[in-house]
Parts: C-alpha cells; structure tokens; sequence
C-alpha cells in the first residue's frame, strides 16, 4: 500500500518513513501544505497522515483541499490534543486521530486498517498499445519489458495518463513534476526525453505526442 506523510518534524518523518517501509507501506512524503498539494493530485494512496501544525497552515484545511480530488481515508497524527481539535478533524472526514508522543508500531497497524476502508484500485491498469500501466502499484511494462522510471518520470506518466489522449500544458506539468521550484525548460525538456525513450524501444510506436502551444499528450497516434 502507498501513503501520503505530512510532516513537517523532517526527522520524526524520516523515522516514521523508515519504519513504515520495512512494514511493507510505501510512503510519499511533504513537510508543507504546497508540496503535498502537488504531489497528490495524481496518486490514488491508500491512506493520508496529515499533522496539524504545518509552516504554512493547517492539516485541517489541507484535508479540505485534498478530499476534493482523493478519496483516501484521512489519519490526523499531531501534537494537539484539545478535544475541539479532535472533533473538528472528524468534522472533515477523518477517521483517525493520533497524538504525539506515539508508537510507531500502532501507527502501522491503524493505517493498514484504514487501507482495508479505501475501495481496492488494484484493477487500475491503463492500457494503450502495448503499454501496460499499474498505477496503484507503480509497475509500467512496455510488451514484456519493466520500464524503470524516476520519480520525477512516474509524476509525469501518471499525469499524462490521467489526462490521455488529450494534450497537458507545459505549465501544468511543471506545477505537477516540480512543486515550488525554478524549472529551467533543460530540466523539462530532459524528462520528456528520458520518459520518451523509456516508453519506446527500437521498433516501438512512438505514443508521446507533443502539440505545439498545447503541451505533451500520450496517445497512439501523432496530431496532424
């Protein structure tokens, strides 16, 4: 199962993430409201910690924007422990409350209980030719072949994939791979590429279609 970690304590979220690991959950990590805003928009997790005090707002009103395009059940992890505190982040959907100090060891085992509440996507697969994505798993194959792809690249592969076959601008994808960054069009032109050949090998049709002044689509076939 994959998470999505909001904390900004970067040592206490490297613990957690490190032991959730070895617990089998993979966990995507932001230590502000800006960057879990961007990397959320095109994963479908499992589960969502979110603390409450962040440098740039609040969990709670994260937890607002979030379930606006994520169905994944919501766990508050937070040193508050005021009973208003409480009753709000149930107020927003959540279904778990934790306060620090904690145990690592429950943490593991109430999220992997509220994975058991999210609907199972494990039938997510997006097919185009012979491209073969499991987005719920990160496994991308092209025939019989594993595409071994960045971070950066499975940002850009699921956005397109979401968006397929219609075209995405320059601008939405740099807001989506780079979060609160200086892109230079290197850097975004260098993606592409990397992603292109990952996704078509020798005799492979190209499915990566660029549309002048509309952006990258993935699609089978070229725009006239």
């Amino acid at each position: 199962m994959i998470v999505l970690l909001v904390e900004d304590d970067a040592l206490l979220a490297a613990q957690t993430i490190d032991f959730l690991n070895a617990e089998g959950i993979e966990v995507d990590y932001a230590s502000s409201l800006a960057q879990a805003r961007g990397i959320s928009l095109d994963v479908n997790y499992d589960a969502m910690i979110l603390d409450i005090n962040l440098p740039d707002g609040t969990g709670l009103e994260l937890a607002t924007t979030l379930q606006q395009s994520n169905t994944a059940p919501i766990l508050f992890l937070t040193a508050r422990t005021e009973l208003e505190d409480k009753l709000h982040a149930f107020s927003l959907g959540a279904l778990d409350y934790i306060t620090k100090p904690f145990a690592l060891e429950e943490l593991a085992v109430r999220i992997k209980l509220l994975g058991q509440k999210q609907p199972s996507t494990s039938n997510h697969i997006f097919k185009l030719d012979s491209l073969s994505v499991d987005i719920t798993a990160k496994i991308a194959k092209r025939d019989n072949r594993i595409l071994i792809l960045s971070p950066q690249q499975w940002c850009l592969l699921t956005l397109l994939i979401q968006h397929s076959p219609n075209p995405v601008t320059k601008d939405t994808i740099i807001a989506t791979v780079w979060p609160e960054q200086d892109v230079n069009n290197n850097m975004y032109k260098s993606l592409i590429t990397r992603l292109r050949s990952n996704i078509s090998h020798n005799n492979d049709s190209e499915l990566l279609h660029t549309l002048k002044k509309h952006g990258l689509a993935l699609k089978e076939q070229p725009y006239e």
